[in-house]
């Protein structure tokens, strides 16, 4: 399970009526989220990489039609694993039991049944999701993104867990024929597969990251690496300057974008994170559009 942990594999999923509609957009399926007054329309699109559930999560595109409605951008979440996500009903395995030491018969025995669901869920994903096949995919949406509806707006990204990667990455990628970079600014909730300081030493492009002290997969040690080299990066100036790490207390793997909305830390962290989101849009906006820093 590289750059996956047991919480990639919990969460609540959210209830609610989405606002969106599905359509092809540069050859993927793709929910898109429109703002709720066009005349608001920022000069931004934004899009949103998933964790490990997928563009159809209902968690994710009620995220979007909240981005959408909060930040005045349209908001693409396009099927960047080809449809093959991992499904809906991995959140309700008992992660903390399958991966406990098991004592009793009966543990004994329904250990094998859960590990199978596990591998069931897992294998399929990891063969069509490892980084390197779907960065293929992410970077060519991206391009035609770039080159179909450039006129000017920027592209700002947001990735969640297994899409924290792919916004470190695309922070760092150029369009290998024109040499425009691929995006203007980035954001993610705790990502999952970073390299550091590798993949922060590479960035040319400002990226807001929001970590929980509670991550299984991302430690308060690994995290704070993390911080101090984005602190040391932001000291070098440059495109990529005016990036930012926000800690929050309490908050797990996955808080961003699936946290039990019953647990009122995890829904605070929620909250906060969001309002982290539509601050560092609106900051970026301001800054790229016009060239100064608000």
């Amino acid at each position: 399970m590289a750059g996956m942990c047991r919480d990639c594999f919990k969460g609540t999923i959210h209830e609610g009526e989405t606002k969106g509609h599905i359509t092809k957009i540069h050859g993927f399926d793709t929910y898109v989220s429109h703002p709720t007054s066009p005349s608001e329309t920022s000069p931004a699109i934004l899009v949103l990489i998933p964790d490990g559930l997928g563009w159809a999560s209902p968690n994710l595109r009620l995220t979007a039609d909240r981005y959408a409605a909060r930040t005045g951008c349209t908001v693409y979440i396009p099927d960047f694993m080809d449809g093959r996500p991992l499904p809906l009903w991995v959140a309700d395995l008992p992660m903390d039991d399958i991966l406990g030491n098991w004592s009793t018969p009966k543990q004994l025995l329904l250990k094998p049944y859960y590990l199978f669901w596990v591998l069931y869920a897992l294998i399929p994903f990891n063969l069509t999701n490892g980084f390197r096949k779907s960065y293929k995919r992410v970077y060519k949406f991206f391009t035609a993104l770039r080159k179909n509806e450039g006129n000017g707006k920027l592209v700002g990204v947001a990735g969640f867990c297994w899409g924290g990667k792919h916004a470190f990455t695309l922070g760092a990628g150029k369009d290998v024929d024109s040499g425009e970079y691929l995006i203007d600014f980035a954001y993610t909730g705790h990502p999952s597969g970073v390299d550091v300081p590798q993949d922060i030493e590479a960035l040319q492009t400002p990226i807001s990251v929001a970590m929980g002290t509670e991550d299984f997969l991302n430690t308060v040690e690994f995290s704070k690496k993390m911080k101090e080299g984005l602190e040391k990066h932001e000291a070098k100036g440059g495109r990529a300057g005016g990036s930012e790490f926000v800690f929050y207390e309490g908050g797990n793997h996955g808080f961003a974008c699936r946290a039990d909305l019953t647990n009122e830390r995890l829904k605070e962290c929620a909250d906060a994170a969001e309002d982290q989101f539509v601050r560092w849009v609106e900051r970026m906006v301001q800054k790229l559009s016009t060239g100064t820093s608000s």
